[in-house]
């Protein structure tokens, strides 16, 4: 197949350890996968909620959510026959910009931008910024000789050995690239979205992220005792209405619901690699264009009748959302989103004595974040301050969210938060 011979190509290439002529002998993902998990933004993952309390130890949390996206991507892609080191690093950046909280913050923020912030591109842009790093002298005029044009603006330059284009801007005074393969930031921006991404591998990930929500969620309604023995039994029959119209001996449609985690991981990963297989086979699927790649690639899908019973199992759940475990988390997590969201007014004491948020604040006027809103097309001030709340939010682990109410009700304003920052060596 062309495309997986391309991709395979690609994942071939060699880091240049700072553009030197000797090629580190780590491949160009892996040092992607490196920058990823030594972040800032994954350590922090541990301590941000999935579906139930961060405080829960059984529960999981969005790191554990991510591992488990990871392993089912990665089985995905091996018996795809893709690159599974794109996929990890796609997988293992996708929800860097997730909310604490989880969707019921993430759905606060959404209503008080008007719907502008999404997940998706924080954690993309978060994935730039751990990425920035300080661009070497010898390339330094190339950069310039681009960033000269408009100097607000990230800038995209070619060079001379390198395998790949580089974005590059300037922040205070220095002159950065983003030292991350595009591909990656196109699979973290297109994840739990409609739109496609421009790899097999991103759209893999799409697939492990949405079964392994499915999947988690109902495991955690198993550990926190919400899935009692009736209930169990009535997911279990719930996919007996297209027991009759599946042809699949080996993993069949009741394995969605079946008895194990084990079980439903193993039905939906072999039912998506072997209707995926034989359309690739056929060359039955749709196909759309890569500007990454330069050429047409398959659209993977899902199968009708796996597609129904993923339908089906939403609907099931969605009424274990109102149990009184989960909305007592959500008036909880709705109440610390109303309470951060208005310590972040802009004239707040906080906002203008915390060294570390005004540090935080000042990036936001960087050319990543230039580019990203003339590209969102936000003009409206107040929306942007709205967006730009929102996204700082974003970072924050559940501790990082109590440590700003308990201090701002103590008015005592001056502790340090982990924010991110542009100022790599």
């Amino acid at each position: 197949m062309v495309y997986q011979e391309r991709i395979m190509e690609r994942g071939k290439e060699l880091y240049f350890p700072d553009f030197q002529t000797q090629k580190s002998s780590r491949r160009w993902y892996q040092h992607d996968i490196d920058i990823i998990i030594y972040s800032d933004m994954f350590r922090k993952m541990q301590r941000k909620s999935q579906l139930l309390s961060i405080h829960d130890p059984v529960s999981r949390s969005r790191l554990i959510h991510t591992f488990e996206v990871v392993r089912i991507a990665k089985e995905i892609s091996e018996k795809l026959g893709l690159n599974s080191e794109l996929t990890e690093a796609i997988a293992l950046a996708h929800d860097f910009g997730n909310v604490a909280y989880g969707k019921t913050a993430d759905d606060f923020l959404q209503n008080n931008t008007n719907q502008l912030f999404k997940h998706e591109e924080a954690s993309s842009l978060m994935m730039k910024i751990c990425a920035s790093r300080r661009i070497p002298d010898i390339y330094r005029t190339n950069a310039m000789s681009a960033i000269k044009r408009d100097p607000s603006k990230v800038h995209t330059i070619s060079i001379d050995k390198f395998p790949y284009f580089l974005e590059v801007y300037k922040y205070k005074g220095s002159i950065y690239y983003i030292c991350i393969s595009t591909e990656i930031i196109d699979g973290v921006m297109k994840h739990g979205t409609s739109q496609i991404a421009l790899t097999l591998e991103g759209q893999v990930v799409n697939y492990a992220d949405n079964i392994a929500y499915l999947i988690q969620d109902i495991s955690d309604f198993e550990a926190a005792g919400i899935f009692d023995r009736e209930t169990k039994e009535r997911y279990g029959r719930s996919l007996a209405h297209l027991e009759s119209k599946d042809n699949n001996v080996n993993y069949p449609i009741s394995g969605i619901v079946g008895e194990t985690t084990s079980i439903r991981t193993a039905t939906l990963i072999e039912r998506f690699v072997s209707y995926n297989n034989e359309l690739l086979g056929t060359g039955k699927n749709k196909v759309v264009f890569s500007n990454i790649l330069h050429a047409d690639i398959p659209v993977l899908e899902i199968e009708p009748i796996v597609k129904e019973a993923i339908d089906n199992c939403w609907d099931f759940k969605k009424e274990f959302y109102h149990h009184d475990l989960i909305t007592i988390s959500n008036i909880t997590s709705k109440s610390k989103m109303e309470q951060i969201w208005s310590i972040l007014q802009k004239d707040s004491p906080f906002t203008e004595k915390n060294r570390a948020y005004m540090e935080f604040d000042a990036m936001l006027a960087s050319p990543i974040f230039k580019t990203f809103r003339d590209e969102k097309g936000i003009g409206d001030e107040n929306e942007w301050n709205n967006w730009k709340k929102a996204y700082l939010i974003s970072h924050l682990t559940c501790d990082e969210i109590n440590l700003i109410i308990t201090s701002f009700l103590e008015r005592d304003y001056v502790f340090d938060l982990s924010l991110p920052a542009i100022n790599r060596a």
